[in-house]
């Protein structure tokens, strides 16, 4: 990335902060009556040229002023990232509104989606991880009605699956029990893609063909494991972008919900945060979805001990105050991990 002197950088950051809080192109008499400023306003024209020039700045008029470009709110928001986060005002307050009693991973995970929309006024987001990443703790078989199972998987890090079928024998719950204990013993310590293989090769041999018990606890244990490969996304707050002036067009309107509504290209670009170590910011092009090019993603990776839970981000118009969001996202997915831990610690 270019180097940017000292002044240049300043004014570069004072661009970013008004056009962050307007939403209007900023001109160079607007920037040089700033007191941190100190500069003319035919100074700041000579340094938002070469700003321009640089790609950091671009003027969207020729009678307007300069907005920043994805590569100039790049330098300005790795500087944020560098001076790190800080979680003092939301941390506390956030961790009691989503540790609610009673909720299930699960439960707690979209509670966290809806609190940080709440606070940032954007679109919060949680995903979890592919099932094939977890690994097996239980799964239970629990007769419901008289036509129907509920199947529950739990993995050690909370992580649940849960699947509705029709039970068209008439197994009672007596039975089920048994199943569950079988299932248990067969797949304990694997990872659940370990354990659809398991089942997968054991429905294949010859003695599954004979032992009519055994086929049908390993067809029970087959729907659950099959039912979802893919990660999960939980998505509250998608009007609040709305709301963004950036959005007033009927085609960029339509391409947001699309994105939101789909979900899938969201959680592709969400998971490969799950690695990542702390807040990662994309802005704008960066993250790769045309769709959404005039909206950044601010995301955090959540994890309880070696395991991945899922990841938290906020995602909101490129204009976003990114100082903000990266405390916010930050303060949510640090009171989520720990929420998560103790589930983990007291499920292992």
């Amino acid at each position: 990335m270019h180097r940017l002197e000292h002044r240049s950088e300043r004014i570069l950051k004072a661009i970013i902060s008004q056009y962050i809080a307007t939403g209007e192109p900023v001109g160079s008499r607007t920037i040089s009556k700033k007191r941190d400023v100190g500069l003319s306003a035919a100074s700041v024209r000579n340094i938002m040229s070469d700003l321009t020039e640089w790609g950091f700045i671009d003027q969207p008029h020729v009678s307007a002023g300069r907005i920043p470009t994805d590569r100039g709110i790049r330098l300005y928001v790795d500087a944020i990232l560098e001076a790190g986060p800080k979680v003092s005002d939301y941390q506390a307050r956030i961790a009691s509104m989503i540790n609610v009693p009673d909720l299930d991973t699960r439960a707690v995970m979209r509670k966290s989606s809806s609190v940080l929309a709440g606070l940032s006024k954007q679109a919060g987001v949680v995903t979890t991880p592919a099932a094939v990443g977890q690994t097996f703790k239980t799964i239970d078989f629990i007769k419901v009605a008289e036509d129907k199972i509920l199947v529950l998987l739990v993995s050690t890090s909370g992580f649940v699956l849960n699947k509705m079928i029709y039970d068209e024998d008439g197994i009672n719950q007596e039975t089920l029990d048994r199943y569950s204990r079988m299932l248990n013993d067969m797949l304990r310590d694997l990872d659940l893609g370990q354990a659809r293989q398991r089942i997968e090769q054991e429905l294949s041999k010859e003695k599954t063909l004979v032992n009519t018990m055994l086929a049908t606890v390993l067809r029970l244990g087959h729907l659950i494991l099959s039912s979802r490969s893919t990660g999960e996304i939980f998505i509250e707050g998608q009007t609040n972008i709305l709301e963004d002036p950036e959005f007033a067009q009927i085609e960029k309107l339509k391409a947001v919900l699309i994105t939101f509504e789909e979900k899938s290209k969201l959680l592709t670009i969400l998971e490969k945060t799950l690695a990542a170590e702390g807040i990662q910011i994309f802005v704008g092009t960066e993250h790769g979805l045309e769709e959404i090019v005039g909206c950044s993603i601010v995301a955090y990776p959540v994890r309880a001990e070696e395991t991945v839970l899922g990841s938290i981000a906020v995602i909101g118009p490129k204009r976003m105050d990114y100082k903000k969001m990266v405390n916010l996202v930050y303060a949510t997915g640090s009171a989520l991990t720990h929420i998560l831990r103790k589930t983990v610690e007291s499920r292992v």
